[in-house]
């Protein structure tokens, strides 16, 4: 029986490279994203507003039954504390936090009742530390999604289905590509393995983590960062 994985934030960088590691591995991937895709690695794409309640229904609806569900959809609104206001605030907690428990709640039930599932959460090295940029919000939806991630593994790995979560430190894609190249070379200083991550090293964590040999790992946060931050 061919499983089938939804994948959030599919269009491009580490959502793409997870879309085709799964693929590698066999599973029917359902991409969804706001933003027109960059790849071909898909076997469906839906386009949604999952800072919309209704559009994340929606989704659940049009996806069908999913047995692993990766969350990488994310913003980030790179503004100082004093210039991010409340309507960034609610966009961020709806897009990064909000969207992800609510596709968990509605598709974690139908992997209960097939008695098999994986819940993989895209969060961040930030959620650890509190971040190193303009980025208080959205290390807080990251570490609440870290949260939310134990909560159901705790709830629903007896059903055979699992949630964990990735903390991915400095990779080159479209969101650290504002990035001066001065404070990257100042970041990179700080990781052991002397290289910044790329989309492919979260991706094979993810696909790991999608397969029967990760069935014994629950409610884990795995660091992806070339040791820049050890916990």
């Amino acid at each position: 029986m061919t499983r089938t994985a939804l994948v959030t934030g599919s269009a491009r960088g580490i959502g793409a490279a997870i879309c085709s590691a799964l693929r590698n591995d066999g599973l029917a991937v359902v991409g969804a994203d706001i933003i027109e895709h960059e790849h071909e690695d898909l076997d469906r794409v839906i386009e949604v507003d999952l800072s919309l309640p209704s559009e994340c229904a929606r989704l659940i609806a049009e996806a069908g039954p999913v047995d692993v569900l990766v969350q990488n959809a994310a913003i980030f609104f790179e503004k100082p504390i004093p210039d991010f206001t409340s309507e960034d605030f609610d966009y961020t907690i709806a897009v990064n936090l909000r969207a992800n428990f609510l596709l968990s709640q509605g598709l974690v039930e139908g992997m209960c009742e097939r008695g098999w599932g994986r819940i993989i959460n895209i969060s961040s090295v930030g959620a650890r530390t509190g971040g190193v940029s303009n980025s208080a919000v959205y290390n807080a939806t990251k570490a609440g999604m870290i949260s939310l991630t134990k909560n159901f593994a705790r709830n629903y790995g007896r059903y055979g289905v699992t949630a964990n979560a990735l903390a991915p430190g400095f990779v080159e894609s479209f969101m650290t590509s504002h990035v001066p190249a001065d404070l990257k070379a100042h970041y990179l200083s700080q990781v052991p393995v002397g290289r910044a991550g790329q989309p492919a090293d979260i991706a094979g964590v993810a696909a790991f983590l999608a397969g029967e040999g990760a069935s014994f790992i629950n409610g884990a946060t795995i660091d992806v960062n070339g040791g820049w931050v050890m916990t």
